[in-house]
């Protein structure tokens, strides 16, 4: 049987219009071309459109079809630029007036602070408010007030907002980029007295209105006796709500592979449309079958907002929203075309959703089980109910692996071997902890005590904790600390591609070897890769909150010096693991650079390097010379008759020290002050230099200080 890719996607309208789509969209954030040539370009193109029509030239189906696919890319691009544009307002960034901004979502409480989303809505320009679009990112000073702070509070404040930026670590998460993507460009601290609630007359978004009712279903739930680890994980199951849940809960689901199952999704949104068809299934009267569909879909979009609506729910929502009328017309919608239309929508709505983690892995998952899920399930035939299934259930575990594997890897860098044990052990008991709770829920809305219900409610979710805490226990349970770059995930995707048309479709030889020639460059790319990194050499003073962490990558050794007396070493490999990832590292040797852990007069610190040396401050490695200047540090402790010679000088932890005091001392190339230095001793070093004009590297500001060492 003949296959041509080509020849599928022209069955499926939505997906001839998704992909051009997708490329203006990725291309326009990449290179972020701006909104004039945009505009021109669509109009230019759809201009020539009408003209080919209009002169019959349409006949010419190659030069027709060139011209709708490069204006669906320019509409791509013009969608980016426009949502850009509508909440970029760089002048609130000096803008010195009263802001008034509605609470999107629900405020974050940590130890010192709450942060909120604020959808600003209006300006106060001299005597007179102007409505405004933007969006902005607040940190309030926790008191008794931010406690009661909920979704759709307005509040009214005077800020100093100031652009988001990096911290500058190599391969660090790019926070600035992913506030952009979400349409936040600025933040702001406000201690208690800066902020007040605004009491006029407004109404909540209708969004906000339904978080407030999760609120309200969450404390209905706390007041049946539901608690601690239980309620997190069931305000993340049901509701969606996942600030409660704690580190060890949420590594433990990532580990056993679970977590898909507290991030609701399309499997959540299933599980309610599956217990409302199975209501409506016992009103058979034919006169009823638009009103039921019509409620079906209102309680699944209601639903999808009580969520959060998140692009992972919305595109579930929006399929079963196509499946029901599709009911009502007695027409079975293509699975596909049914996706490609929800995805066209959202980026409608949101182009930046494409950036969206969640909405990568949910199309990523749901296009797997699709193509690759019948052709799994038809491997065996197999007759016994139950071990069918089983082994239906295994299928779609595999399918959805197979084309999310790639993605997860790239960003969290582990795999969970058991995932298709914690499949068959938690989704079950995840449905039957809806079922419980949705019947929780009735149950209180009619007043009726709901304590039959409760205790099995809390049993199936000690379970659920219990199971992926077990399969979290397990030898080999992760394999970690996996890293693949952009260049490596497309050739993923094209080997699967390729493989799977050869298994399941074609047969022939070209897809095969299509396939292997893939594996042969990935495994090229690795050795590349491995190769390079026991050659590399590098010095690199990060950009860490408070804290000195000094790094020297001798091919595959990895040693980092740092104050690991103040600062932890979690908070250290936060920021720094994906460049170790990436640069194919060694398990990291902390070498603590605390005065009080290092005697001035000690031996040198056994590194197991023999090219690595560290003594009395000084830190060398072959022929760099480094030299820590921190709170120890005292001119007449080197009252030398010659200056002391070395590379660089790295002023740490509110040294002392002037940077007069290192001229006397010192013969060096570059000064770098790190991040353990408070903002008032950075000032004072910086206005000295005013006058003596060292070259001078400011981690706090100007990013990692990086060197490759030749």
């Amino acid at each position: 049987m003949h296959f041509s890719l080509s020849d599928e996607i022209k069955k499926h309208p939505f997906i001839r219009i998704v992909i051009p789509l997708i490329i203006g969209i990725i291309f326009e954030i990449k290179f972020q071309a701006p909104l004039s040539i945009c505009l021109l370009s669509t109009i230019i193109l759809l201009s020539s459109l009408l003209i080919t029509y209009l002169l019959r030239i349409y006949r010419n189906s190659i030069l027709i079809g060139i011209l709708i696919n490069f204006t669906i890319v320019s509409f791509g691009m013009l969608l980016v630029t426009t949502k850009t544009n509508t909440y970029h307002n760089e002048n609130l960034n000096n803008y010195q007036g009263y802001i008034i901004g509605e609470i999107s979502g629900d405020p974050k409480i940590s130890d010192k602070t709450t942060t909120l989303n604020i959808n600003i809505n209006a300006v106060k320009n001299h005597d007179e408010w102007v409505s405004v679009y933007g969006k902005t990112l607040l940190y309030l000073e926790n008191d008794q007030r931010t406690t009661n702070l909920i979704a759709g509070d307005k509040i009214i404040f005077k800020p100093e907002l100031s652009e988001i930026e990096n911290k500058g670590n190599p391969e660090e998460f790019d926070y600035q980029k992913y506030l952009a993507y979400n349409l936040i460009y600025n933040s702001d601290f406000l201690a208690s007295d800066e902020w007040q609630v605004f009491k006029g007359q407004y109404k909540p978004s209708l969004g906000n209105k339904i978080l407030q009712f999760r609120q309200i279903l969450i404390s209905k739930l706390e007041n049946n006796g539901v608690q601690n680890d239980e309620l997190a994980v069931l305000s993340a199951l049901a509701l969606g709500y996942k600030d409660k849940l704690s580190d060890d809960i949420r590594h433990s689901y990532a580990a056993s592979g679970a977590m898909h199952i507290l991030a609701v999704s399309g499997l959540h949104v299933g599980i309610i449309y599956g217990i409302l068809i199975f209501i409506f299934s016992f009103f058979k009267s034919k006169k009823l079958k638009i009103p039921k569909t019509i409620i079906i879909i209102l309680t699944i979009w209601f639903y999808a907002f009580l969520t959060g609506l998140s692009p992972s729910v919305s595109r579930a929502t929006l399929m079963f929203t196509i499946v029901a009328i599709g009911n009502i017309q007695n027409r079975a919608s293509s699975s596909l075309n049914a996706i490609a239309f929800s995805a066209f929508i959202l980026l409608l709505i949101n182009p930046y959703n494409i950036t969206n983690i969640g909405f990568q892995l949910s199309y990523a998952a749901v296009i797997g089980i699709i193509l690759l899920y019948p052709k799994i399930y038809n491997i065996f035939d197999i007759k016994n109910k139950l071990i069918d299934k089983i082994w239906s259930l295994t299928a779609v575990s595999i399918a959805a692996q197979i084309t999310t594997a790639p993605l997860a890897l790239y960003y969290f860098h582990q795999f969970s071997n058991y995932f298709i044990l914690a499949n068959y052990l938690l989704i079950p008991i995840s449905t039957i902890a809806i079922w419980l709770c949705i019947l929780v829920f009735v149950i209180s809305a009619l007043g009726i005590p709901a304590d039959i219900f409760i205790k099995p409610l809390i049993w199936s979710v000690k379970s659920m904790n219990f199971i992926s805490k077990g399969i979290e226990s397990l030898p080999f349970s992760v394999s970690e600390n996996i890293y693949i770059n952009e260049f490596k995930i497309f050739i993923i995707y094209l080997i699967i591609i390729s493989l799977a048309i050869f298994l399941f479709k074609s047969k022939k030889y070209k897809h095969l070897f299509l396939g292997i020639t893939g594996i042969i460059i990935l495994a090229a790319s690795n050795l590349i890769s491995d190769f390079g990194a026991n050659k590399q050499k590098l010095l690199i003073v990060y950009n860490i909150n408070k804290a000195s962490a000094i790094n020297i990558i001798d091919g595959k050794d990895n040693i980092i010096f740092a104050n690991i007396d103040s600062v932890t070493n979690d908070k250290i490999n936060f920021n720094t693991k994906n460049n170790w990832l990436k640069h194919g590292l060694n398990e990291e040797k902390y070498i603590n650079l605390s005065s009080n852990s290092q005697n001035l007069l000690s031996n040198i610190t056994k590194i197991n390097n023999q090219s690595v040396f560290f003594k009395k401050k000084f830190i060398g490695y072959e022929n760099l010379r480094l030299f820590v200047a921190d709170e120890s540090f005292y001119p007449c402790l080197y009252n030398f008759k010659n200056k002391t010679k070395v590379d660089f000088i790295i002023l740490s932890n509110n040294s002392p020290a002037t940077l007069q005091n290192l001229i006397n001392v010192f013969d060096f190339k570059q000064i770098i002050i790190d991040s353990s230095n408070s903002n008032r001793n950075i000032d004072l070093w910086l206005e000295e230099n005013n006058t003596l004009d060292i070259k001078l590297h400011n981690v706090k500001t100007d990013g990692a200080f990086i060197f490759k060492i030749s």
